[in-house]
Formats: structure tokens, sequence, C-alpha cells
């Protein structure tokens, strides 16, 4: 992301910081001075700020490491004023993928929270300025869980709502649908702001309805472009499976029940997307047709040697994995 400052790299993922991140932590220094707290309330204000934030990249770091077990790198994590932002490699191909890695990063406030409280009851700490900033920071959590629950773009809540629709009905449908309920919602807060004369509430409206309309325009831009099988575009992989078959004859497998996936995935991808699936192999497509099949084991040896990143295609034409033809089958 423009303008952002690289922080380290840690648990394999890249941690990056805005520069417009440092204008908070400078706006509650000088506000809490304003309002009489002096140097000191002021700093653990400021403290207290950084603590929420650090709550934010814990929350991110569980969607990243949620995608990372269905095979899905995160490119980096970015920190904003308005929050965290993990940045996938790409979206989800299962609608219980994505419901796992949306509910991942809430998860871990209900645990920080939950922590928090629990300590409290174990340790019976006395009113305090630390009992009172540790409370304080357990009920954000709880609100970060609540506001990102919200049924909305881009709130995890909204990801939750078209992932359960998506496993009755296609993607596409799924996230016109979700984003719909976001762009109500969007208007909701937008009243209520405006009545309010919150103009804050007013800004995240707006930044709702844009970001559910823009989910729903990418979502249908991919609709059109994928050339790729997967089991929310049914359409396709049945035609492709409808070729194979009537090549096939009596002398090849039935393979109404396996996967296809296009050779220009990379292997990484290739994986997370055939997830914990029992099957151990899997049919590959080019150009729209049915050239072969590869063996699961192979790609996950592929995988293991660092040649995750590879198309499989690559990966064929330097016989770095086997492809059985239909024939061979």
């Amino acid at each position: 992301m423009g303008g952002s400052w690289h922080l380290g790299r840690f648990v394999g993922i890249d941690v990056r910081i805005h520069w417009t991140f440092l204008l908070v932590p400078l706006w509650i220094y000088f506000s809490s001075l304003a309002a009489g707290s002096g140097i000191a309330g002021a700093t653990v204000s400021v403290l207290f700020v950084l603590s929420i934030f650090a709550c934010v990249l814990f929350h991110e770091y569980g969607h990243a490491l949620m995608a990372r077990r269905f095979g899905i790198p995160t490119r980096d994590i970015t920190l904003l004023p308005i929050g965290g932002v993990a940045s996938l490699s790409r979206m989800p191909r299962r609608p219980a993928h994505e419901l796992a890695i949306a509910v991942a990063g809430p998860a871990v406030n209900v645990v920080i929270a939950a922590a928090i409280f629990l300590g409290f009851l174990v340790f019976d700490p006395s009113a305090g300025a630390v009992s009172s900033f540790l409370s304080r920071l357990a009920i954000v959590n709880v609100a970060l869980v609540v506001f990102n629950m919200l049924p909305a773009f881009p709130m995890d809540g909204g990801r939750v709502l078209r992932s359960l629709l998506a496993m009755v009905m296609p993607y596409a449908a799924a996230t016109r649908i979700a984003a719909n309920v976001g762009q109500i919602t969007a208007v909701g807060f937008g009243l209520v702001g405006l009545i309010s004369g919150n103009l804050m509430l007013v800004f995240i409206a707006g930044f709702i309805f844009l970001a559910a309309r823009g989910e729903a325009l990418m979502a249908a831009n991919e609709t059109r472009n994928d050339q790729v099988s997967t089991p929310w575009n049914d359409g396709s992989s049945e035609a492709v499976k409808a070729k194979l078959l009537n090549r096939s004859g009596p002398k090849f497998p039935d393979v109404r029940s396996l996967p296809i996936i296009s050779s220009q995935w990379n292997a990484g991808n290739a994986l997370g997307w055939l997830g914990n699936n029992s099957l151990e192999e899997f049919l590959v497509s080019s150009g729209g047709s049915v050239v072969g099949m590869i063996y699961k084991r192979d790609l996950q040896q592929a995988v293991s040697e660092g040649r995750g990143a590879m198309a499989i295609e690559r990966l064929l034409a330097l016989r770095i994995i086997p492809m059985h033809t239909l024939r061979s089958i």
C-alpha cells in the first residue's frame, strides 16, 4: 500500500503502517493535553490507543493465519487510522473457508476480552489505573466484535453472510444479496448520523456503502472472467466433466466426483482450494478442456520443496510433477 512503512516480518507476514496512522496518537495526545489531562494522562491515553491497535493487529493475524491454513498466503498486514487490512493473495474458493477466515478475526478479540475478564476473576485486582486500563481494553474488544460482525462489507459480518448464502446459492447471487444488506445497513448508519449530528458515523456509513457496492462489482467481474471451475461455478465444472465423460468410455473411471483445477493455478493455491478433501486425485483443465489427472501427493511434494508459487502448467512442463493422461488413468 502506498505511503506505508515496513515495521517488520512476524510469523512470516510483513506488517506495515500507513503514515496517516501517526496522526491518531498525535491527535489523542494533544487533545488530552487540551482537556487538562496533563502529560501523564495524555501519555496513558496514547498507550491505550496503541493497545487497541495491537488488538486490531492480532485480529488481522487471526484472518491471515486461518487463510494460511487453507493455502492462501497473506501479502502483508497494514495498520490504518480506521483499523487494519490483511491483504490476502486471493479470496477463498469455498464458502466454508471464507466463513472460517472471516470469523477468525473477531474470535481473536473474543479471546482477548475473555482473558482479561478471566484475569480479573482469578486475581481480583483492586480498583486502580491498571485495572481501569484493562477493563476498558476488554470492553473495546467486545465492541470490535460487535462492530465487525455487522452484516455489511467490508466488515467480517458481511463476509460471514455471503459465505452462508453461498452454501445454498451461486457465489455471485450470494454476493449481491450480502452487498444489498450492507448498503441498507450503511443507509441506516447514515440516517442515525445525520439525525444525531455525528459526522463520523456518516463517514463510516459512506465508506460501508461504497465498499459493499465495490464488493458486488468485483464479484461480478470475477464471475465473468473466471475460467476456472470451482464449487461456486458448477456450470462450467459440469460442462468440462461432460466433455471428459463423452470421450472416456468404459475404460476410464467415473470422474463426476473429482474436482477440476485450472493449470494456471499455482501449487499452493490449488492445495488451499482442495483443503481437507479426502480425494487423492484431481483433474487439470487447460483452455476449457480436461487434459489429465494429477495426484494430490505430487502437488504436496512440490509445495514442500518450495515450489508452491509455481503454476501447475509450469510444474508439468518441467516434469516436476507427472501428468496422468486420460488414456493412462
